[in-house]
């Protein structure tokens, strides 16, 4: 830095100066630190320059008027190193220092992100500070962080969609502040709309900048930098900030800061705006209090609406209440419960949609606050008839997922008074907590239901266990490992032995289109007939022919069969075989160590009457590894992808090739029992391992 004093350059002699690099750091084309003790009242020269990057940069050294410090670098402009700047650089120090120390201060605070700064937004959210202020806190905060001269927050109108200036920092913002920029117009509109940040560095030239805010505060903007502000994919407005200080255009890093700043005032918008909502329902709330401990309290749907209507004549003051349902089949209003009728009215009375208050009130979907009966609903001629101590009364439509299903009604109050939009908004309140507490007890049948449904599915899942076999782990000299995991409760995949004696056994990996209940029921059908088809004849082509004939019998809504059937000679070390639409299966060679993949062509159980198998031959050798599986297996391995699920499976078979069946096995019953099954297990799990 320039050694000064008061207001002008001291003179300092570089050659008594003693530099010393302290640290060394990327920043720019390259940033130094040097420590120098000096005499004062000596000649001031630079030290020595540095050039690339965004600056040449000379260094010099500071005497204050408490002594001398340590030095830093100041970049000044220019072409040309090793020479002493221009002679105004010098003898206006004080001007130019500031200036450059701002430039410093802007790189600096955006390198560093300015974390006490931003942390304070953080704190101060979850003050009591009002939402104007923390606002404006906040958008303080934003434009300190960025150095630009003005920033605005601009929220949108919930009805038209507009942008209205509701902050705004800098010159002129009295004048800016309330005005409106129409929807999916200039920056911040565009903004808006597309929910992605936008710099413009060329306002000026810019034609999608909107100039009428400029017009009216006689402000000129150079550049632009806006961001939405969202919370839970919902847009609330824009923020911006305008002509930046001390650098000529924004860039990417200012769009992370400001867009962070959006969204710690997003956050803060919603909380105010909710507590603000919570305060002015106190009063509200206060007078529903004996309503909802009595609606904790009910268990059936007939105790829970009998309690409500009890209790509105001592909330609102009233004589008669009463709660009409309607019913569907009917197309008439049934009344449920009532307090203060006559006599002759009672529950399950039925009141026809036409040509009644309620059943207007059902067809309109809007709730009634009227002060003369007579005089309002002139229109309505049934009600006539009845005797009223008053003419005012209170509608509103009971509402659920899928409409209105029922109406509120009160009427004479004690008092003799006229209801007024308090007590309209207490009903619209009541009728809500009828709709809550309606579902609250459909929600409890239907847990009860699933509690139900669970248990037996848990028995569902218990008979398919034991319905697939257990696998003997020898036959012969034979080993075999079979597992099976349902990506749900139950599943649609299956495997199955057979032992022919004469040292023939028979084995079935298959999978059901489909998971769940639908694929278990379909599973065990076509699981049978194949069980039934291998009784009958052992050998691959036959087997396929007749069974698919019974499934495809059987199959409805679509549902088929993928199937993979193999006769094991181990007399003779031949595999015989054939599919049904499966995938490939491997076998790994004891020789080389080589996968070779087993198919054949067929098409799946149950997708037309008449399919032809093709029946192949396998000469296997003692020591080789067999694999039979359904494709969740490599689809769970591969993530989705197949073929990285192929390979997979290949590395692991290889890892443990020279053990038992069973530890090849019991890998992967470890692996979907310890792994987040959620992300990844997408589809039934079945395999089976023999090791020859």
């Amino acid at each position: 830095m320039f050694g000064q004093l008061g207001h002008y350059a001291v003179p300092i002699h570089y050659p008594s100066l003693v530099p010393r690099i302290q640290r060394p750091a990327l920043y720019g084309p390259l940033r130094l630190f040097v420590q120098t003790q000096a005499i004062a009242n000596q000649r001031c020269d630079p030290l020595f320059g540095l050039a690339g990057g965004e600056f040449d940069v000379f260094y010099y050294y500071l005497h204050d008027k408490k002594g001398w410090t340590d030095g830093r670098f100041i970049p000044y402009p220019g072409t040309v190193n090793h020479r002493r700047p221009p002679t105004t650089a010098c003898t206006t120090g004080p001007s130019y220092l500031q200036q450059q120390d701002r430039a410093m201060d802007i790189l600096d605070d955006r390198k560093t992100l300015n974390l006490a700064k931003i942390s304070s937004i953080n704190r101060q959210i979850n003050s009591s500070m009002n939402l104007p202020e923390l606002l404006t806190v906040i958008l303080e905060t934003a434009r300190e962080i960025l150095h630009t001269v003005g920033a605005s927050l601009l929220l949108s109108d919930m009805l038209t969609g507009d942008l209205i200036f509701n902050v705004v920092l800098g010159d002129h913002k009295e004048e800016i502040k309330g005005e409106k920029v129409p929807r999916g117009v200039g920056i911040v509109g565009i903004v808006a709309e597309s929910g992605r940040p936008l710099i413009v560095n060329n306002a000026q030239n810019d034609p999608r900048v909107f100039k009428g805010i400029d017009s009216k505060s006689s402000f000129t903007t150079r550049n632009i930098i806006c961001v939405p502000m969202t919370v839970q994919e919902r847009n609330l407005g824009v923020l911006e900030a305008v002509n930046s200080i001390g650098r000529e255009a924004f860039d990417e890093l200012d769009v992370e800061l400001l867009s962070y700043v959006a969204g710690q005032a997003a956050i803060a918008i919603t909380n105010r705006r909710l507590v603000d909502e919570l305060t002015s329902r106190v009063k509200e709330l206060s007078a529903l209090y004996d309503i909802s401990q009595t609606v904790s309290f009910s268990r059936t749907e007939g105790d829970l609406l009998d309690t409500i209507i009890a209790t509105l004549p001592r909330s609102l003051g009233v004589d008669r209440a009463s709660l009409l349902l309607y019913e569907g089949t009917k197309k008439v209003m049934v009344l449920h419960a009532a307090h203060g009728l006559p006599e002759d009215v009672r529950p399950g009375m039925e009141t026809p949609i036409e040509n009644s208050i309620s059943g207007h009130v059902f067809l309109t979907g809007d709730p009634l606050l009227v002060v003369d009966r007579e005089g309002e609903m002139s229109f309505i001629k049934a009600d006539r008839c009845r005797s009223y101590r008053t003419p005012s009364f209170i509608s509103v439509p009971v509402r659920n997922e899928s409409g209105v299903i029922g109406v509120i009604s009160v009427t004479d109050k004690t008092d003799c008074s006229i209801f007024n939009a308090f007590d309209l908004r207490v009903m619209s309140t009541i009728a809500n907590h009828v709709t809550e507490a309606v579902r609250n007890i459909q929600y409890q049948k239907n847990k009860e239901a699933q509690r139900r449904f669970a248990q037996e599915l848990d028995i569902a899942a218990e008979i398919q266990r034991k319905i697939l076999p257990e696998i003997p782990p020898v036959f012969g000299n034979h080993r075999i490992a079979a597992f099976n995991r349902p990506a749900k409760e139950v599943g649609g995949d299956f495997f199955d032995f057979f032992n022919f004696g004469s040292n023939k056994y028979g084995l079935v990996v298959g999978d059901v289109s489909g998971k769940g209940i639908p694929a278990a029921l379909f599973m065990g059908s076509a699981r049978n007939v194949i069980r039934a088809e291998a009784r009958i004849s052992t050998q691959p082509e036959p087997l396929l022919v007749h069974s698919n004939r019974y499934v495809f019998d059987d199959s409805e809504y679509g549902m088929f069969v993928t199937a993979f059937y193999m006769l094991i000679d181990s007399h003779n070390r031949v595999l015989t075989y054939g599919s049904a639409g499966h995938n490939d299966q491997i076998l790994i060679k004891s020789s080389d160590r080589q996968a070779v993949r087993l198919n054949a062509s067929g098409r799946a159980l149950g997708l037309s009457a008449d399919s032809a198998y093709e029946e192949r031959v396998f000469m296997y050798e003692t020591g080789d590894l067999l694999l039979l599986f359904t494709d969740g297996v490599l689809d769970y391995l591969g993530e989705g992808d197949i073929d990285r699920g192929e390979e997979r499976l290949i590395e692991i078979a290889l890892r443990y090739f020279d053990d038992n069946p069973s530890v090849i096995i019991g890998y992967f019953r470890e692996l979907l029992s310890n792994n987040a099954v959620d992300n990844y297990f997408i589809d039934d799990f079945t395999i089976l391992s023999v090791k020859f």
